[in-house]
């Protein structure tokens, strides 16, 4: 049977190839919708409109914004590089603490059971960050010359295009303020996302039964799937790692009480199958819980609203630093290669392309490594 992740990936990818053959069919462009193999633009001068009116609100607080900006986008890169150079040198001499480095690759680098909650994070971020681009530019008397929605097989956000020439023409301090504001708002955005999570949610209090054993003691109990376990035998439980330890000083056979949310059930351990000589309660696919503080929904709300802030801050944070690493195409790279533009006479190129070179190797080695540890095994 096909999981229902792999389902869900193999839908979207066979929507994508209809969209895409209809849009040959029917000329979409005439409509303002543009659709390439690799994405489906579609452009809105609502946006644009958007755009323009935020941009005349409050016009010095975004002009100190965008200050603000280039002041962090140094530091932003300095911290990408310094990751990236640490985490090199801890897979070449200490390679069990290093951190696993890919690109985001739905079921080949990134397990399908994260792909809803990736989906929703790097949708998100993009519109953010492109937001931020467009806000700023039109500050900056840059016109943005479209905006709209982008939708890729694995992915949903908005655009903003800037007009190049203009771009170009503007003052370089403009130019810098519209380059770092994308990163700086993802990573404030997932700052308070961050918050949002820590606000929302209780400390950790209990265990999420994933799933019942079928026919094991707990499910006899009355116990089941989405359970939340906070104490056997009166010993809390606030981890899978309490409830192993707990379970190892139980009797096989004893008759215990496990207190979940939804009461008190009196479970008969049976021997584990894994070592016939520990008590087995009959759950698995164990993981930390933590319930929401303005009271549940559900256990499984609860669950995925966690998984879901937590990608959101994890991928925001990710992106607005690593977009900074100075790299082609990355943000970072068009960064210094303006100020470099405004500072040499002499030798840009050469310097442009080494810099490059140097991320490069930086980021590739990382990804190569990775590789070579962990194979294609998806985290």
């Amino acid at each position: 049977m096909i999981p229902t992740q792999l389902q869900v990936l193999i839908f979207l990818l066979s929507l994508w190839c209809a969209i895409y053959i209809l849009s040959r069919a029917f000329n979409f462009e005439r409509r303002g919708i543009d659709v390439n193999p690799l994405y489906l633009m579609i452009r809105t001068k609502r946006l644009n409109n958007f755009l323009k009116q935020a941009s005349k609100k409050h016009p010095s607080l975004w002009r100190a914004y965008g200050n603000l900006g280039v002041a962090v986008a140094p530091l932003e890169m300095a911290l990408a590089a310094y990751f990236l150079a640490a985490n090199l040198h801890r897979f070449v001499f200490v390679p069990q603490t290093a951190s696993p480095v890919v690109p985001f690759l739905p079921g080949v680098t990134i397990s399908l059971t994260w792909f809803p909650y990736l989906l929703i994070a790097i949708g998100l971020a993009i519109t953010v960050h492109e937001l931020a681009h467009g806000v700023i530019a039109s500050r900056e008397d840059v016109p943005v010359n479209s905006a709209g929605v982008i939708f890729a097989p694995i992915t949903a956000g908005g655009f903003v295009e800037p007009s190049e020439e203009d771009f170009g023409k503007a003052p370089l301090l403009s130019r810098l303020r519209i380059l770092a504001v994308g990163s700086l708002t993802n990573v404030l955005v997932g700052i308070v996302f961050l918050l949002v999570a820590l606000a929302a949610f209780s400390p950790l209090t209990g265990v999420l039964v994933m799933e019942v054993v079928a026919g094991g003691p707990a499910e006899a109990a009355g116990m089941r799937d989405w359970d939340v376990i906070y104490a056997v035998e009166g010993f809390p439980t606030p981890s899978p790692t309490e409830l192993r330890a707990v379970l190892r000083q139980t009797a096989v056979g004893a008759v215990v009480t496990v207190q979940t949310q939804r009461g008190i059930f009196r479970v008969v351990t049976t021997a584990n199958p894994q070592n016939a000589s520990l008590a087995f309660l009959g759950v698995q696919n164990t993981l930390r819980y933590a319930p929401l503080r303005i009271g549940e929904v559900s256990t499984q709300f609860t669950h995925h609203l966690a998984l879901t802030l937590e990608w959101v801050v994890n991928i925001m944070v990710n992106i607005g630093i690593f977009n900074m690493l100075p790299l082609f195409p990355l943000d970072g790279e068009a960064f210094i290669y303006n100020v470099l533009k405004e500072r040499l006479k002499h030798g840009l190129k050469p310097m442009r392309i080494a810099i490059s070179v140097l991320s490069l190797c930086l980021m590739g080695g990382n990804v190569a490594l990775t590789f070579l540890r962990y194979g294609l095994t998806p985290i």
